[in-house]
């Protein structure tokens, strides 16, 4: 009997013009001396830059969607209160934010407040885009909300996203559980796509027991729908699992699409982890890890489940973070998220009460900075190393370029072969060595080819020491 034959040739990838993340190995054959580190965001020193001081907030900032309104040139906030109720607020900056007197619902025989007409069945577990792509004027925004007393998820419509009506089919998922939402329109499977709880349960308490059948843990579902009514059934794609430990749970994943990739913010919670005080340690705190994938439904967690965004001991936001929105600028993502010192317990009959000589807080919104690609860094120390991608095939485009920070070090860059031999013009010695740091580094080699003009697929080889690695983008 023959033998079959045996593929030799390496997989090659296709690359656009989008930026190529090293947050993942999807790129990556091999690396020496080199690590993934997860980044850390700056908070800023303003924060919290928006606290509950209105009688109708109660104290509470819950989920909340910021956007960037095209039309009118603003940024645009709802943000939940309890009650449950919803709130509006506006901003030129996406800093500084003003609550306009809608009229629209009353309080305590006022209607002068911020508070949004909302559908039926709405409760405060919401997610809110604007659907530009919708020829139907009054479908301009959309909602996927909790409803509580199905105990499934309720999709709603507005015009002007001040007064909301339900549709009638609600709940187009159930049962599903409460927390976050997180939906879009995602072109490259021409569907919405909604990332969120896919059962309705979860005991209250970890008992320590080790049988995982009476433990089931909050965990993310994806589901599908082509016309937003519609919705195909929850598949769990994020789970916790033995490396996360028992207690541990995943709250709900703001899902962002980013130059060819999904980032996942994963809000994981500690629910009771053993110590008999429930106040300190991790038990009943969240913080935010980080997950992507190439294709929005196999994940992958991200630099050895490594914080990304946590609260500051003895800080406003020590207790519990929750990231809910991610606007990438041209020189910056914002990351937007509430924070309380609080613990996820008793939390009503903590606010406003002193402990360790400080007032418990109820929540209120942060804002982070990170720079462009800077979700994690291949980083090399006092030693060199080196990182040497898959073959790739270039669609379009000639220069190469990176986001680097190779301040007090160096960083080079030599094409291969498919079977790692140099490339004559673009050798590690005929590059120009790159120092300092750069979202836009342009690397240039002494012959002054153009990685375009090569048509057999190449492999990257970036040699470096004292540095540290985003992306590369080869472009035009």
């Amino acid at each position: 009997m023959a033998e079959e034959p045996v593929e030799r040739l390496p997989e090659v990838v296709r690359i656009g013009r989008e930026r190529q993340l090293f947050i993942d190995d999807h790129l990556v054959a091999f690396r020496e001396g080199i690590s993934r580190f997860v980044e850390r965001p700056v908070k800023d020193g303003a924060n919290p830059i928006l606290v509950m001081d209105r009688p109708w907030e109660m104290g509470r900032f819950l989920y909340c969607d910021l956007l960037f309104d095209q039309e009118e040139g603003i940024y645009k906030l709802w943000y939940s209160v309890p009650g449950p109720g919803l709130c509006y607020a506006t901003s030129e900056d996406g800093i500084n934010f003003e609550r306009p007197s809608l009229g629209l619902v009353d309080f305590q025989g006022s209607k002068d407040n911020n508070l949004v007409s909302t559908p039926q069945g709405f409760a405060h577990d919401k997610a809110v885009i604007q659907d530009l792509r919708d020829p139907d004027p009054r479908r301009r925004f959309k909602m996927v909300h909790f409803v509580a007393k199905t105990h499934g998820a309720g999709v709603s419509f507005s015009g002007d996203g001040l007064t909301w009506s339900a549709y009638e089919g609600n709940p187009v998922i159930a049962p599903t559980g409460d927390g976050g939402q997180s939906f879009f329109w995602d072109e490259r499977c021409g569907r919405y796509v909604l990332y969120m709880r896919p059962n309705g349960h979860h005991v209250k308490r970890w008992t320590g027991t080790a049988d995982e059948s009476a433990f089931p843990t909050r965990r993310i579902g994806r589901s599908e729908s082509i016309d937003f009514e519609h919705w195909t059934d929850l598949e769990e794609v994020v789970v916790p699992d033995e490396v996360d430990g028992p207690g541990t749970e995943f709250y709900y994943m703001p899902v962002l699409r980013y130059e060819g990739c999904y980032i996942g913010f994963v809000i994981v919670f500690y629910h009771f982890t053993g110590d008999e005080r429930p106040l300190e340690g991790l038990n009943f705190t969240l913080n935010v890890q980080l997950a992507c994938s190439r294709d929005g439904r196999t994940w992958t967690r991200v630099g050895e489940r490594q914080a990304f965004l946590s609260g500051d001991p003895g800080g406003w936001d020590e207790k519990r973070v929750y990231l809910d929105c991610a606007q990438v600028g041209d020189d910056e993502i914002r990351l937007y998220y509430r924070g309380s010192n609080i613990p996820h317990i008793q939390i009503s009959e903590l606010m406003g009460t002193r402990r360790n000589g400080r007032e418990m807080r109820g929540d209120e919104l942060g804002l982070a900075r990170l720079r462009l690609d800077g979700f994690a860094s291949m980083t090399a120390g006092d030693r060199e190393g080196t990182l040497t991608t898959k073959p790739l095939h270039f669609d379009g485009g000639s220069a190469l370029r990176l986001n680097a920070d190779a301040r007090g070090g160096s960083l080079q860059v030599e094409a291969l072969t498919l079977y790692g031999e140099p490339v004559a013009g673009f050798t590690r010695e005929q590059c120009r060595v790159i120092e300092g740091d750069s979202q836009n580094h342009r690397v240039e080699w002494s012959g002054g080819g153009k990685l375009g003009e090569i048509a057999q697929p190449l492999r990257l080889r970036f040699s470096m020491r004292r540095a540290k690695l985003y992306s590369f983008q080869v472009a035009p």
